[in-house]
């Protein structure tokens, strides 16, 4: 019995970090991630609640993961102390979105820093400072 706890623990305690480790971090860290961009139409002004009852539309890039991710919360930080888990839809921001639009609909790998949602502007959770996105090869 003794041998089974000891046994655990230690799968525990082995476990634990590397299950942390696994975790993407906030900015100012670059992450790769894979995944599917799609544009997506979000609710603006002035509820944030539904375009077709008036809000105004919001146009933004989302990547899609096959898999969920997590990201780890930093409690000093005010604006990324957020922890998330199964993240699945990245909210992308783009400074050329011109540049990206060949890109739609298709499988990418995207660079950047990830960001907590700060204003009613942004729609998911976490969000990416896009540095480059490339198309996956096949």
């Amino acid at each position: 019995m003794l041998k089974i706890s000891i046994v655990s623990l230690l799968f525990i305690a082995f476990a634990i970090p590397s299950l942390a480790a696994e975790c993407l971090k906030y900015e100012p860290e670059i992450v790769e991630l894979k995944g599917m961009v799609k544009r997506v139409v979000f609710p603006g002004r002035p509820n944030y609640e539904n375009v077709k009852a008036g809000d105004e539309p919001e146009p933004y890039y989302v990547l899609f993961l096959s898999k969920g991710v997590c990201v780890q919360g930093d409690p000093k930080d005010d604006i990324n102390c957020e922890a998330e888990k199964d993240v699945k839809s990245i909210q992308l921001i783009i400074n050329d979105y011109k540049k990206y639009r060949p890109l739609l609909g298709k499988s990418v790998i995207v660079k950047g820093e990830l960001l907590c949602a700060q204003t009613g502007h942004h729609h998911t959770n976490v969000l990416l400072q896009v540095k480059s996105m490339i198309a996956k090869p096949n």
